[in-house]
């Protein structure tokens, strides 16, 4: 068992709860519906990256791994908040074509990090395009 991919896994799938909690709580401060939706989009695909790295996790070790998320406070305002994210979900999406190379032969785990690293790409140039509404 690759031991460097299961700490990779656990450490991925605490990350990606976190973001989909992030998300979940910034969604309300965004400053219309349109942007608050699509921040609850983000929210539902950073869990839905969670679920399937679980899943995967579960596949290979036989157990399920639920760790303890801590509690996000979001005390920052809201665009500083959007160009931090826009920096972590180009770093994520980076790790993720990385390991998508990496365990290309392992059809699962390589749609499991293209479909994470597509995703957060399309995060970043949200955020990136909320950043630059003249509506903040």
């Amino acid at each position: 068992m690759d031991s460097e991919l299961l700490e990779n896994l656990r450490t991925y799938i605490r990350t990606e709860l976190v973001d989909a909690d992030l998300y979940r709580q910034l969604a309300p401060m965004a400053p219309n519906e349109m942007e608050m939706n699509l921040i609850m989009e983000m929210a539902a695909d950073e869990q839905s990256h969670a679920d399937d790295f679980k899943l995967i996790y579960k596949d290979l070790t036989g157990e399920i791994y639920r760790p303890s998320i801590p509690a996000i406070h979001l005390n920052a305002p809201y665009s500083d908040i959007l160009r931090d994210r826009v920096i972590d979900e180009t770093g994520d999406f980076r790790k993720y074509m990385h390991e998508h190379q990496e365990y290309f032969q392992n059809e699962a785990l390589r749609e499991a990090f293209f479909n994470a690293a597509v995703d957060e790409n399309v995060h970043a140039v949200r955020l990136l395009n909320f950043t630059n509404n003249p509506e903040q």
